[in-house]
């Protein structure tokens, strides 16, 4: 019976996940993210916050703000909260990168195929569907879902290659590539994160076509440092996407990549050159993750189809979904 239970809460999390990829961008905006979550907080008795313009501004999100520049539609920051376990237990941190649309900004992509873009809000779907999941199980864990969702639009008023920008942590930013926005997003909630004192983070993300020419579309690729407990984690998350048929391939993260960020006139540029370009996201990350246990998880190749086939897949909620399950079980043998 409890099998069936997970199975069912794990499929209807796919579902939602599939429902809010597939959604045109006009429709499912950050605003409908946000509001996705109030009603899931609503229906699971779980705890919704969803931050403003204003609030990101006293926060200092420079970086995420820098993203959402050009568009009319208003960014949200959202935070969800599943207090299942202990109120001492330190929670799991999932954060997924919510662009609603990616045009690339000023940066922008080439036509064809530009519509795929609605999918580029994959890790904030994949995070939502997996709370939805471990909503209905009633999953004895604290689990906080952090979405920083926004449109990456070009206008008169859009970040500019070249532009300068300070992050929530005081790191600074060269933006090269305004198409490298979902990093823009992330560092900041991943600075935000700390608060929290989590036991883990794990961010799901679209981040990069370079990551789709490294492992094509079966593989979503995994990124953690290289110390034993992140070894350990890398493990857990790997047989995890085995056990759900959800599998992901670790990538290397080494120093020797970070010099490909160097900028002359900030701290970090947001690329690093063609040359390992789903590493250099990663690490770029890795600068704003060294507070907490951490992994990323580049799920471009796989959180949708393209084709005739076409359409969002629901992954990587499987994975994450029976990751929380073992930590679960790991907790109850404690």
């Amino acid at each position: 019976r409890e099998a069936v239970a997970q199975a069912i809460a794990t499929a209807n999390g796919v579902e939602l996940t599939k429902e809010l990829g597939n959604l045109p961008a006009n429709v499912c905006t950050p605003t409908y993210l946000a509001n996705t979550a109030k009603k899931m907080a609503r229906e699971f008795k779980l705890t919704a916050e969803i931050l403003d313009r204003k609030q990101l501004q006293a926060l200092k999100m420079g970086s995420f703000l820098s993203v959402t520049a050009g568009s009319v539609e208003p960014p949200k920051f959202i935070v969800l909260k599943h207090n299942g376990g202990k109120a001492k237990d330190a929670p799991i941190v999932l954060v997924g990168k919510g662009i609603t649309f990616d045009s690339g900004g000023i940066s922008i992509k080439p036509g064809a195929a530009m519509d795929e873009m609605k999918y580029d809000m994959g890790g904030a779907a994949a995070v939502l569907g997996t709370m939805r999941a471990i909503a209905e199980m009633r999953l004895p864990l604290n689990v906080i879902v952090v979405i920083p969702s926004c449109e990456n639009m070009p206008s008169g008023s859009a970040t500019k290659p070249g532009d300068i920008v300070t992050s929530m942590s005081g790191q600074t930013i060269e933006v090269l590539n305004t198409d490298a926005e979902g990093r823009l997003v992330l560092c900041d909630a991943l600075t935000y994160v700390e608060r929290f004192k989590p036991a883990v983070v794990i961010d799901a993300a679209t981040l990069t076509g370079a990551c789709i020419t490294a492992l094509g579309h079966h593989n979503s690729g995994l990124f953690t440092r290289n110390d034993e407990v992140h070894d350990a984690l890398a493990n857990e998350l790997l047989a995890a996407g085995k056990i759900a048929g959800d599998t992901a391939w670790r990538m290397p993260i080494e120093d020797s990549y970070q010099e490909q960020l160097k900028s002359n006139f900030a701290d970090m540029g947001n690329i690093g050159g063609p040359a390992a370009g789903s590493v250099t996201a990663a690490c770029f990350l890795e600068r704003y993750t060294r507070k907490y246990t951490w992994a990323h998880l580049d799920i471009a190749g796989t959180a949708w189809r393209s084709g005739a086939a076409k359409g969002s897949t629901g992954r990587p909620v499987p994975l994450l979904t029976t990751f929380l399950l073992g930590r679960a079980k790991a907790a109850k043998a404690r």
